[in-house]
């Protein structure tokens, strides 16, 4: 998580591991100002964990805001489509980072089986090929 501007690799009180990526995501949040109107926003997910993301985005989410997401996860394999996982969550903290904004966000609610297919992409990404290579 991030702590007085500095960051920290995210993790929470269950030891979720936290994984470097650069996979896209749109995303919406509850932050509309009264004369503007919704809109759906990009970024990228840098950091990710079956528990939370940090997006890099030129939108500032405001802090403690719902923000619905769609992860585009991709594909393993050639010819393979991509996973799109849709997530609601909830804004931490939101600091400025590379000249754009970088966003925690704390994951509420996965739509269908999203929570089990975020974590078992990631174990096939991160964990299996770091075994693999070590062996």
């Amino acid at each position: 998580m991030y702590y007085s501007g500095t960051e920290k690799k995210m993790e929470d009180a269950s030891n979720s591991k936290c994984y470097s990526t650069n996979w896209g995501i749109s995303f919406l949040c509850d932050c509309k100002k009264q004369t503007k109107e919704l809109r759906i926003h990009k970024g990228i997910a840098r950091s990710i964990s079956a528990r939370g993301v940090q997006i890099l985005s030129d939108h500032q989410i405001c802090q403690q805001k719902k923000v619905a997401m769609q992860l585009t996860i991709p594909s393993l394999t050639n010819g393979t489509p991509q996973k799109i996982i849709r997530i609601i969550g909830h804004s931490i903290v939101t600091i400025m980072k590379e000249g754009k904004f970088m966003t925690e966000i704390e994951f509420q609610q996965f739509e269908e089986d999203g929570k089990k297919e975020l974590e078992r992409n990631l174990h096939q990404r991160f964990e299996q090929q770091f075994f693999a290579d070590a062996a």
